[in-house]
């Protein structure tokens, strides 16, 4: 699930808070804080994906692991589990939280996991237990849309695109609907390009990518609206034999890096779309494209523009 590792990671990681809630099986006002921790674990090239320590509203703190998995994997993903819980006790780092470490793989993609409970054990000949683990096991591709829209939490919607969804028409209004009411302008950007991004039918990611624009029109998302502008531009492009095609796309190229480089307002998003709308050059399109992908922070992009004004105003 290469496409779609690294939108989970982020989606984890930004909204850690909604995630060990869910997992943790406690409420929001249960976690007092979520720290995500940068884990080596000792004696081997393995890698968890996402590790937090979450101190609940009681004072406890536990180690929560978390995994993603697709259909493939090079090793059984029970023996997987195995390595990392014991690795992550070994560390010591269980010990300081009296021991609480809790564990759980999302599996993603029709059939993945279908045979994993998450409760595993190893027997000694005699009928005694020698070893037993488990972890929490959620295989979204099983899950109705449904149960995630039940939780209420506008990160956890974002997966709605790996679940079940019998009725689009009815759920994706309501999903996006309910991202659309996030106050925060970043966070709401964030949360739909990940609802996007996790979108696995063609088909409602076209619906959903329709009803963010219908419903959030002042919104600047990067993936749908760029990736239209860029379509658009490429059929031009084509059937006009001219380069207004290359043009508009070079724009949206230029607005496309931008938006995915840096946590802009819409504010600024529309200043540099109207200042990027009126350059008709190729040549220095072209430069603005490598300048966004080399600049340091927004602010050093606008002083760029500035030193192409002349160059990119038509004569």
């Amino acid at each position: 699930m290469p496409q779609t590792d690294t939108p989970f990671k982020l989606l984890v990681s930004e909204f850690a808070l909604d995630f060990a809630a869910w997992l943790l099986d406690v409420s929001d006002a249960d976690v007092r804080h979520v720290h995500p921790l940068n884990v080596e674990l000792p004696a081997g090239a393995v890698r968890t994906d996402t590790v937090f320590r979450v101190t609940l509203a009681d004072g406890r703190v536990t180690l929560l692991h978390i995994e993603f998995q697709g259909r493939r994997s090079e090793r059984p993903m029970p023996l997987r589990m195995l390595d990392y819980i014991s690795r992550l006790a070994q560390q010591g780092r269980t010990s300081r939280l009296n021991g609480h470490l809790c564990s759980a793989v999302l599996y993603v993609g029709d059939g993945a996991g279908a045979d994993d409970e998450g409760t595993h054990q190893v027997d000694c000949h005699d009928e005694g237990l020698t070893l037993a683990w488990r972890y929490r096991v959620i295989r979204l591709w099983q899950m109705q849309a449904e149960e995630l829209l039940a939780l209420d939490h506008p990160a956890l919607l974002t997966l709605i695109g790996q679940t079940r969804i019998e009725e689009p028409e009815r759920v994706l209004p309501q999903v996006i609907a309910t991202i659309r009411q996030t106050s925060d302008e970043g966070e709401r950007i964030r949360l739909f390009a990940a609802l996007t991004s996790l979108m696995r039918d063609e088909e409602m990611l076209r619906m959903a990518e329709q009803l963010i624009e219908a419903m959030d029109q002042d919104l600047m998302l990067d993936t749908p609206f760029l990736r239209r502008i860029r379509e658009e531009g490429r059929a031009e492009g084509r059937t006009e034999g001219q380069a207004e095609g290359q043009v508009r796309g070079r724009r949206a190229t230029i607005l496309d890096i931008l938006l995915t480089r840096f946590e802009l307002s819409h504010h600024a998003v529309q200043q540099f779309e109207v200042r990027i709308e009126q350059i008709e050059s190729l040549t220095v399109l072209q430069k603005l494209v490598i300048e966004a992908t080399r600049v340091e922070t927004s602010e050093e992009f606008a002083q760029v523009l500035d030193r192409l004004n002349v160059e990119a105003t038509p004569a």
